[in-house]
């Protein structure tokens, strides 16, 4: 071999080794920013990871507080019809009374106009009994029912007295019992609307002959 081939030779030996050290440096550089580029990745992964978790849970924030303001409103609304509804009961609550009460005041009208027509006391009397029985009939439908007290034992929640009379030593009826009626009382159901006006007997004492 000549000295001009084996120098020739020398120089390719070292240009392929300079190649493989280059390519060796290229890989490790290579090889670097790969490892370096990793954690950054990850982090990035990570981010997104959580932003798209806050999106959801924003969502639900947002979903639970639109639920929460319907269901407030629907409540606002409902107090206002209940209100609504109480305020039309207590207003027309005494309407089915009221309108079976009308006819009893036809008939005291019709009374009142045919007492212009006749002097007959008497008739006029039966008809003026008979609108009584009618409204005590209507009352009645209602819960309204007389309070029975003549002869009874006087009854603080029943009565209210305003007096006493006397009575024969013979009649039958105690002291203390109700022996007249001032004004009537009223039982709504099972409620005293309005007490009676009693007067109490007070027996005279029986005399003595001598």
């Amino acid at each position: 071999m000549s000295e001009s081939e084996e120098t020739a030779e020398k120089q390719e030996t070292q240009e392929k080794q300079e190649t493989v050290e280059k390519q060796e440096t290229q890989a490790e550089e290579t090889a670097s920013e790969i490892t370096e580029a990793r954690p950054e990745t990850a982090v990035s992964s990570e981010a997104d990871a959580l932003r798209a978790e806050l999106e959801i849970q924003e969502k639900a924030v947002k979903a639970a507080q639109d639920q929460y303001l319907r269901a407030l409103a629907e409540h606002e609304n409902y107090k206002k019809r209940t209100q609504k509804d109480r305020a039309e009961q207590i207003k027309f609550a005494n309407e089915n009374l009221i309108k079976e009460t009308l006819p009893v005041i036809d008939n005291l009208e019709r009374a009142i106009s045919h007492s212009n027509e006749t002097r007959d006391f008497e008739k006029m009397v039966e008809g003026v009994v008979m609108i009584k029985k009618q409204l005590l009939a209507v009352l009645n439908k209602f819960g309204v029912r007389p309070i029975e007290s003549l002869n009874q034992p006087f009854d603080p929640y029943q009565h209210q007295s305003v007096g006493q009379v006397e009575v024969e030593a013979d009649v039958e009826i105690e002291d203390g019992h109700v022996a007249e009626e001032a004004q009537k009382g009223y039982f709504l159901n099972d409620r005293v609307l309005r007490p009676s006006f009693v007067l109490l007997a007070k027996k005279k004492q029986a005399s003595t002959e001598t």
